[in-house]
């Protein structure tokens, strides 16, 4: 274990896509913009895991004017990267952000607080109408089914169709209650929601941050490799603790090492022996997006990481011809049934 150096650099495969920006995205955002004169309040969310990369400035820039709160969703799923939330604050400094996770109700509780401060600010006639964006499956539909729940009488059915999937919500939705009218034991007369579908970037600078978000499927599932998200995941659980996976096999960075381990230790293998690569490499996907092979942030959130995101969305490295390119060609993929 002591000799164990694990790899510094992960160089991304040039298969992998530098964009999921394809038709029904542009279609939304349009969609979206055209229901904004009746919002007042922007949730955006992002996933905690991904507090930089689920970032899309071209949506941000769509809803702008309007009050926002970012909701970093997804939480417990980050928790063991100490500094995190730290780092947030710094990123946030007019703390304008909420922390949240379905599954504690004091974050729900928290951001429901806040929303009801915005309410009773506000002088409209009809209840205060607010908008949750964001990237595909950062948890949108999760948040409006959990604030329905939580600040309303609605009881615990579903409002929004949810699932561990990008494009799950395809169109916006109707209005849906989140707080009931101060005649209930609510706020002036009441907050109403509506959710929208996942808007993906136009494009994406780095084959990294295209794998990042495919790990926690912010993207179509097989337009990258399973066997090259699980090499990169092997790679950050080196970085942040090469014993996440010692049940499996010792300190690697030979991802078909890794992946055979995983195999036998599952039984998968077939006859003469050869174990199953594919499969492996789902099982340990779908182990660490449910939190069992470790919690941990994605993105670089030290000062020199947050610096160069900053300066790449001042300077993006891709021009607004070749993201226009790539635009194409995703729509052309979408049409062929990519």
């Amino acid at each position: 274990m002591a000799s164990f150096i694990p790899r510094q650099v992960f160089q991304a495969p040039a298969v992998v896509p530098k964009t999921y920006y394809i038709g029904h995205h542009a279609s939304a955002q349009q969609k979206l913009v055209n229901k904004l004169s009746n919002i007042s309040l922007i949730l955006e969310c992002r996933d905690f895991r991904l507090p930089l990369s689920t970032h899309n400035p071209r949506l941000e820039k769509a809803v702008a004017g309007r009050e926002r709160l970012l909701i970093y969703t997804k939480a417990s799923l980050g928790q063991d990267t100490p500094g995190a939330a730290n780092a947030l604050r710094k990123l946030h400094a007019d703390n304008r952000f909420i922390i949240w996770d379905k599954n504690d109700p004091a974050t729900t509780q928290k951001l429901l607080k806040k929303v009801k401060d915005i309410a009773r600010a506000s002088d409209s006639l009809t209840g205060v109408w607010a908008m949750i964006v964001g990237m595909p499956n950062v948890g949108k539909s999760s948040l409006l089914n959990t604030l329905r729940s939580a600040g309303t009488k609605e009881g615990t059915a579903k409002a929004a169709k949810t699932g561990d999937q990008a494009g799950v919500t395809r169109k916006i939705s109707t209005p849906v209650r989140i707080l009931e009218p101060e005649s209930r034991g609510g706020v002036g007369d009441g907050v109403y929601i509506l959710d929208t579908p996942g808007i993906f970037q136009p494009y994406v600078n780095d084959g990294e941050t295209m794998m990042k978000i495919a790990l926690t499927q912010g993207i179509k599932k097989g337009l990258i490799r399973e066997v090259i998200l699980a090499d990169y995941l092997l790679y950050k659980m080196n970085l942040v603790d090469p014993t996440l996976y010692s049940r499996y096999c010792a300190p690697t960075n030979d991802v078909d090492e890794f992946l055979e381990a995983v195999a036998r230790k599952e039984g998968k293998v077939k006859a003469r022996g050869t174990p199953v690569l594919s499969y492996a490499a789902a099982r340990v996907l779908s182990q660490w997006r449910e939190g069992k092979l470790g919690r941990f942030v994605l993105d670089d959130l030290s000062d020199k990481g947050i610096e160069a995101y900053h300066a790449n969305i001042v300077s993006p490295k891709l021009s607004l011809t070749q993201a226009r390119k790539l635009q194409k060609q995703a729509r052309a993929q979408e049409k062929a049934g990519a």
